[in-house]
C-alpha cells in the first residue's frame, strides 16, 4: 500500500504540531484523523480501520506507553509509529517491545516531518511484508494439512491392498498340499500384516509420520495370538509396552522382529498340545535408544541346538538388527528363551554384528 492511499490517525496533546502534521500528510495524500489525547486515539481506533497510528510518548492522562498497550491489545492492532521528544534510548526500546513497528524522535519541524514521512513509508513496507508473511504461512498451513490428508489417505490404500493381498495369501495357504507349505505361506501373511498394521495406525492414529508403540504391539499380540492358538491348545502373548512414539520405517523394522521372534516362540518353544506363554517388553531409553525383550518358558536352546524350520526367520531377524545398528542377545538358563534387542541411546548409524 503507498502512503498516498493510507489512513492515518494521529495522536499528540500538542494541538499546534497536529494541524501542521495534518497538513503535511494530507499533501501526500493520505488521509489524516487527529486527536489529542490516548482515550481518543483508543475510542477511535475502535471504532474504525486505521492503517498506522502515530502515538507520542508524552500526553495527559493517558500515557503514550498505556495508550500503546491498549492499542496492541484489540483484535487487529494497527501499526503503530511512537513519537518521543527525548533522545533516551531506553523509551524507544520499550515501545519497540510493546509492539510499536518504530519510532520518531521530536526535531526541528522540517526535520520531523521529513523523519516522520520516510518512517511511514517504512512502516508500510514492514506491514506490507507482515501480510505477505502471513499470506504464505496460511497458504503454507493449507499446503500441509492438504498433504497430511493425501498421506493420510495413501496410508489407508496402503494398508488395504496390504491386507488383501494378506487374505491372498491365507486363502491360497488353504489349498496348499503338505503342512510345511501351509506354514510357510502363514509366516508370509504374518509378515504381511505386521506391515500393514502399521499403515493403519499412520492413518487412523494422529501423527502421519510415527507409531504409537504400545497400540502397534498390542494390535500385533492378539493378531498372533489368535493365529497360533486352537480351542484347545492357547498361546498367550503378554505384552509390557511404553506408550512411546517412533519413526514409521523404524517401527516397521521392530515390527518385523517382533513378529519373527514371537512367531519361532509360538512354534517352536513349545509342544503342539502344550499351551504356552510368550512375553513381549518394549521399553525406550534416552532420545532415540530403546530395548525389546521377547521370552518364552519353553524347552529353551541349547548350545549344541539350532534354529527349526527353514532358517528364513533367522535370517530375517539377523537382518532387521542390523538394519537398527542394534545389538541382540540371547540367553536360555535351563527352560524358556530370551532374545533382547538393544539400540543404545544417540548410537551412530551404522550396521553391527548379530547372531542368532
Amino acid at each position: 500500500m503507498p502512503l498516498s492511499e493510507s489512513n492515518i490517525l494521529y495522536i499528540d496533546d500538542d494541538d499546534g504540531l497536529c494541524l501542521l502534521t495534518k497538513r503535511h500528510l494530507e499533501s501526500l495524500g493520505c488521509t489524516m484523523t487527529c486527536v489529542l489525547s490516548g482515550h481518543e486515539g483508543l475510542h477511535l481506533a475502535r471504532q474504525q480501520h486505521f492503517d498506522l497510528v502515530v502515538l507520542d510518548h508524552v500526553m495527559p492522562g493517558m500515557s503514550g506507553m498505556e495508550t500503546l498497550e491498549q492499542l496492541m491489545a484489540l483484535p487487529s492492532p494497527p501499526a503503530i509509529i511512537y513519537v518521543t521528544g527525548s533522545d533516551d534510548s531506553s523509551i524507544a526500546v520499550s515501545a519497540l517491545k510493546a509492539g510499536a513497528v518504530d519510532y520518531v524522535v521530536k526535531s526541528a519541524p522540517d526535520d520531523y516531518f521529513e523523519l516522520l514521512t520516510s518512517t511511514l513509508h517504512l512502516a508500510l513496507d514492514t506491514l506490507r511484508l507482515r501480510k505477505q508473511k502471513d499470506l504464505a504461512e496460511q497458504e503454507l498451513r493449507e499446503t500441509n494439512k492438504q498433504l497430511a490428508a493425501l498421506l493420510h489417505e495413501v496410508n489407508h490404500r496402503v494398508a488395504n491392498s496390504l491386507q488383501m493381498v494378506a487374505t491372498l495369501v491365507h486363502l491360497q495357504g488353504r489349498r496348499a498340499l503338505g503342512a510345511e507349505a501351509k506354514a510357510m505361506l502363514q509366516d508370509v501373511q504374518n509378515r504381511i500384516q505386521a506391515i500393514a498394521r502399521i499403515h493403519q495406525q499412520l492413518y487412523s492414529g494422529a501423527s502421519i509420520r510415527e507409531v504409537d508403540m504400545a497400540d502397534y504391539i498390542e494390535g500385533m499380540a492378539r493378531d498372533l495370538s489368535r493365529t497360533y492358538s486352537t480351542h484347545s491348545v492357547r498361546r498367550d502373548i503378554l505384552v509390557e509396552a511404553e506408550s512411546a512414539t517412533l519413526p514409521a520405517a523404524t517401527a516397521v523394522t521392530l515390527g518385523v522382529l517382533i513378529n519373527e521372534l514371537v512367531s519361532n516362540a509360538c512354534k517352536y518353544a513349545y509342544e503342539r498340545d502344550e499351551p504356552g506363554q510368550v512375553r513381549i517388553t518394549f521399553h525406550t531409553e534416552g532420545n532415540d535408544g530403546y530395548r525389546l525383550r521377547v521370552e518364552d518358558d519353553g524347552v529353551g536352546m541349547g548350545k549344541s541346538m539350532t534354529p527349526s524350520g527353514t532358517g528364513l526367520g533367522s535370517q530375517i531377524i539377523r537382518s532387521m538388527v542390523l538394519f537398527l545398528g542394534a545389538r541382540l542377545e540371547q540367553s536360555s538358563p535351563g527352560r524358556g528363551l530370551c532374545i533382547e534387542i538393544h539400540r543404545p541411546t544417540d548410537e551412530p548409524p551404522g550396521p553391527r554384528s548379530a547372531s542368532l
